[in-house]
């Protein structure tokens, strides 16, 4: 039987991201998987995970050490949450721990490779959305691969973040592919940031006074909200300030003069240089989204990268717009829904605020390899 070029797409993408975490499991964390979810030395971890969780001993942790916590206590009955740095934050974004969970039938031997299978599904299932997009607006299909330079794709293929099954289902919706409210419900579930992705969903369907379409996407959100209401009830409050003084004042604290300080070595300066072309990439994109907005022609695509542009203007949480890491995953539906446009026929500067991200997550990928062969 002939795989079809989508599917094939999808097995390339997945068979790239497994080796990618295959190598840094075999090389940097001894064969341990749990290494993946990049927990530092002073992460305080329960005695039943410390004994097997491997840790970066040179760099700071990452978000990924906080979802390996919600992964192995889901329902928050084992007191997980009190190690986590904002467990309300954390355990709200249930969908992949929870998808693991399930997978691994709740196995705490099993559960941690059931997190990394779930990434890889999703990856597969982001290169095949995406390259049967590309196949229906008149494109090769192998364009799919490209959804593993989308920075949510990359930077949870490296640090086990939640971001690339949100990115990968934006992509579905982008394609048309169904049932939209399963999607848009998996995708408030995996992170806050699906709501958006169903208000502009929503938008999208008004504008073309489809109200059945608007209440698929209204309805998407109940799931989210039912399981926010029990996380709410089990865990200390927020204090995280996440609203802006003005509008982009987070994102205009970044690019302000004396926002980064001064760096040396050769990769920090190159690191420095990076982070700057990625800060363009995000003005740039907003800047695309205004534009958008201005025409006031807005299809599915264009109402993402409005709505996305609006929370970014709300958004005023400081060390989101700290890296490329941080604000690149976070805006990757902005990214999405604008870098798609060329495929339609659209100029290429739509991708253009995509490809300014990409630099600075390729270095780290470089820092690593050449640790690697060291």
């Amino acid at each position: 039987m002939e795989i079809s070029r989508p599917a094939l797409a999808a097995c390339i993408a997945i068979l790239a991201a497994g080796a990618w975490m295959s190598a840094k499991v075999r090389f940097q964390y001894q064969g341990a998987v749990s290494g993946l979810f990049h927990t530092d030395a002073h992460t305080i971890l329960p005695p039943e995970l410390d004994a097997h969780t491997a840790r970066v001993r040179k760099e700071p942790g990452y978000d990924g050490q906080y979802y390996h916590l919600a992964v192995h206590d889901p329902f928050l009955r084992h007191g997980y949450a009190s190690m986590a740095d904002n467990p309300r934050l954390r355990w709200r974004r249930i969908g992949v721990p929870l998808a693991a969970w399930v997978l691994s039938a709740g196995s705490a031997r099993l559960v941690d490779h059931a997190y990394a299978l779930v990434l890889l599904a999703f990856t597969g299932l982001g290169a095949f959305w995406l390259a049967r997009l590309a196949r229906q607006s008149g494109c090769r299909p192998e364009w799919g691969l490209a959804f593993l330079l989308v920075p949510a794709a990359a930077v949870s293929i490296d640090r086990m973040t939640v971001d690339l099954p949100l990115a990968a289902i934006v992509t579905a919706v982008l394609a048309g592919a169904g049932p939209v409210t399963l999607l848009l419900a998996a995708g408030c579930l995996i992170r806050e940031t699906g709501l958006v992705v169903a208000a502009a969903w929503c938008l999208w369907r008004a504008s073309q006074r489809d109200w059945t379409g608007v209440r698929s996407g209204a309805l998407a959100a109940i799931p989210a909200i039912l399981w926010w209401t029990y996380v709410h009830a089990r865990t200390p409050p927020d204090g995280t300030v996440w609203l802006s003084r003005y509008p982009f004042a987070g994102l205009v604290d970044r690019t302000l003069p004396g926002g980064v300080a001064p760096v040396g070595g050769v990769w920090m300066r190159w690191a420095e240089r990076t982070e700057h072309l990625a800060l363009a990439g995000i003005w740039l994109a907003l800047i695309l989204a205004a534009i958008l907005a201005w025409r006031r022609r807005l299809d599915l695509p264009g109402w993402i990268a409005v709505m996305f542009a609006v929370f970014a203007a709300a958004l005023g949480k400081t060390d989101i717009w700290e890296s490329a890491y941080a604000a690149g995953r976070t805006m990757s539906p902005l990214l999405i829904a604008l870098a798609v446009r060329p495929l339609s026929g659209s100029s290429w500067i739509w991708a253009a605020p995509l490809l300014l991200v990409v630099p600075r997550i390729a270095l780290q990928y470089e820092a690593q390899i050449r640790s690697m062969w060291q």
